[in-house]
């Protein structure tokens, strides 16, 4: 079990009440203001900490260190990389800006798309843009194109398009990408063989179908051609009728929902598609908010049952948070509520509050505990990226909520 006596390290009792107060309050007086300054938010130090360590941790080139450890003595040599989570770390230093934050990061953030451009971003043929993944850096037999990749990369860079800080024609060619890997019945295949120069129909990733027609959106919203957003539609409801007789075995794709939510804010979408995408997102969300610990004695207290993975728990926070938006049942969107406000009070008491490595969130809630594999305290980048989105997302909530 955790200990949680350790106040240099956990936010104290107390505080936690005050935060939890705090939530209530805001929503009591959503009928004196019609809005409230981010830094009234819960969670705002919490994400200001996070993100002063993703800054922190941006090299002169732009690249990531992507692996420390919350003991700083312990060194990693960092050439282990990955191209996805570098655009999603990206993700979400624009969404902290776009949420109110300021522009602390700015340059950073600038920074690190430049050389995510420079070292991952190719062109493929004459129309097709693609991100590689390296063999040496991703620990792969050969040069690969992910489609997660590529819808990662459309939703990192296509902000970058009204400041004419990238090429329109990459957005595009990440897109026609993205088109050509999409098969018949509307799932985009894992990843094009750059060694074999074609698609590899065999491979499965959970979560690619998803995070392309995400990024599919992201080029929409700056580009609405119809074959971008057709793409995006067609993938997600092939999710939602493959998935459907999965029943509570579903796996929580959280960028299903994420997508669902911003498919939904952008177009109208009714009938049957919105019934089929309305219904998938919700056997996700009950699924998942049956396996959350609410036993208030447990010191998992807000995890989930064998899931205390922080950087996982991030990203059920994200689809929680992004599900919120995606059904008209106001009592799921109660329990929502509720499942955010433990997991992510959980998330703040795990995560690192002071010395070097102060708003680092390691692999493992385990972390602290005197048993605990090595591999627990190891802080990864993308655990940090996730943590924050989960954050952020459900203050979002808690601004609708203060506004009536």
């Amino acid at each position: 079990m955790l200990d949680f006596s350790s106040p240099a390290i956990y936010v104290p009792a107390i505080f936690i009440s005050l935060v939890l107060f705090l939530a209530v309050f805001i929503a009591k007086e959503s009928k004196k203001n019609n809005s409230v300054l981010v830094r009234e938010l819960p969670y705002y130090d919490e994400i200001n900490l996070s993100m002063d360590y993703i800054g922190r941790n941006v090299l002169e080139n732009g690249r990531f260190i992507y692996r420390k450890n919350v003991d700083p003595e312990i060194k990693y040599d960092n050439k282990i990389y990955n191209s996805l989570r570098h655009a999603g770390i990206l993700y979400s230093m624009y969404m902290y800006e776009k949420s109110g934050y300021g522009e602390k990061y700015k340059a950073q953030r600038y920074l690190a798309c430049e050389y995510f451009i420079k070292r991952y971003i190719k062109k493929l043929d004459k129309t097709r843009y693609i991100v590689v993944s390296s063999p040496k850096e991703e620990q792969i037999k050969m040069s690969i194109a992910k489609t997660g990749s590529a819808g990662m990369a459309l939703a990192a860079l296509s902000n970058l398009h009204q400041e004419q800080r990238i090429s329109t024609d990459i957005l595009k060619g990440l897109g026609e990408f993205l088109i050509s890997m999409q098969s018949k019945e509307g799932d985009f295949y894992a990843y094009y063989d750059l060694e074999a120069n074609d698609i590899n129909k065999e491979a499965e990733a959970v979560y690619y179908t998803a995070e392309a027609a995400f990024g599919l959106l992201c080029l929409y919203e700056i580009d609405p051609c119809t074959k971008w957003l057709h793409g995006a539609v067609k993938g997600l409801l092939h999710l939602a009728a493959s998935r459907k007789s999965l029943q509570m075995e579903i796996p929580f794709d959280y960028w299903s929902i994420m997508a669902i939510e911003k498919l939904f804010k952008m177009t109208s979408v009714e009938g049957e598609h919105r019934r089929l995408l309305m219904e998938y997102v919700e056997q996700m969300l009950i699924s998942i908010i049956g396996k959350q610990i609410t036993d208030e004695g447990n010191s998992y207290f807000g995890a989930f049952e064998e899931n205390i993975r922080l950087g996982s728990i991030g990203t059920i926070m994200e689809g929680l948070a992004a599900g919120y938006f995606c059904t008209d049942s106001e009592e799921l969107r109660e329990l929502i509520y509720k499942s955010l406000s433990i997991g992510c009070l959980f998330l703040n008491r795990v995560q690192v509050k002071t010395g070097e490595q102060a708003g680092g969130l390691p692999n493992s809630a385990n972390w602290v505990r005197p048993e605990a594999s090595p591999n627990a305290s190891v802080i990864r980048m993308d655990n940090v990226q996730h943590v924050i989105m989960g954050w952020l997302k459900f203050q979002e909530i808690i601004n609708l909520v203060q506004q009536g």
